[in-house]
């Protein structure tokens, strides 16, 4: 029986999605091909980690973050890396314009939570936490899509629920504001979390715990056409036609 479940967004999303793409990643240790969308949220997260841990900077000191964090891989030509990194320095123009003139202080930057729930550890990164002049505070969640969600998309995103109840439970504070930062069109979309929503989401986690205990890594072939795993599963139903 396993009881080494650590309790995270990622986790419980990829066993979510399919039991059998969980036990590739996180008992088989496969990596998946890395994209470039990937690789530019990647470049964009790392880029503000940097420019916050240095306290109130300059717009030149975000760019310098940008260019020390820039992750080339994944791209498939010249072009598509100068077209991302074009979009991505727009992208942290508009954040440094709106950072600049809001009243409100960084208080966390990347904090990460490590507690238990049961007997499974809960564990994950929050982007950022912010105060302002008034003591409230504000979780904020970054996105890179290309697109805003809808409301309805955002109400009910779990990796939100896990960040609320971990502020509350583990780092001692309620968010008065909970936020998704979509950076590509520099608009904070609010959503908000009950008591209710936030132990639906955890409960729901420690049911996919228990799953994993059992070891049931039932692959779900209806998803294999978006899985990028889908070349190396033997249950893949898409392997054939990607040859």
């Amino acid at each position: 029986m396993r009881e080494d479940f650590k309790i995270s967004y990622s986790r419980v999303n990829t066993y979510l999605f399919c039991p059998q793409k969980y036990k590739l990643v996180y008992l088989d240790n496969l990596k998946g091909a890395q994209t470039a969308d990937m690789a530019f949220g990647l470049s964009i997260h790392k880029t503000l980690e940097c420019f916050h841990s240095q306290g109130v900077g300059s717009f030149e000191a975000l760019i310098d973050c940008y260019n020390a964090n820039w992750v080339a891989d994944g791209f498939q030509t010249p072009q598509d890396v100068y077209s991302y990194y074009e979009r991505g320095k727009e992208m942290l123009k508009n954040y440094f314009s709106s950072f600049e003139n809001s009243d409100s202080k960084v208080l966390f930057s990347e904090k990460k939570f490590d507690a238990n729930i049961g007997k499974y550890r809960f564990i994950g990164i929050i982007d950022r936490v912010d105060i302002y002049p008034d003591k409230t505070k504000e979780l904020i969640d970054y996105k890179t899509h290309a697109t805003v969600w809808t409301q309805e998309r955002l109400d009910s995103d779990m990796q939100l629920s896990f960040y609320a109840y971990a502020c509350k439970n583990v780092l001692g504070f309620v968010p008065d504001k909970i936020c998704a930062y979509f950076l590509s069109e520099n608009k904070k979309v609010y959503t908000s979390r009950t008591q209710t929503q936030m132990e639906e989401a955890i409960n729901e986690a420690i049911e996919v715990a228990e799953l994993i205990a059992t070891e049931d890594f039932s692959p779900d072939t209806t998803k294999c056409a978006m899985c990028d795993f889908k070349n190396k599963c033997k249950y893949s139903g898409s392997k054939e036609e990607e040859k």
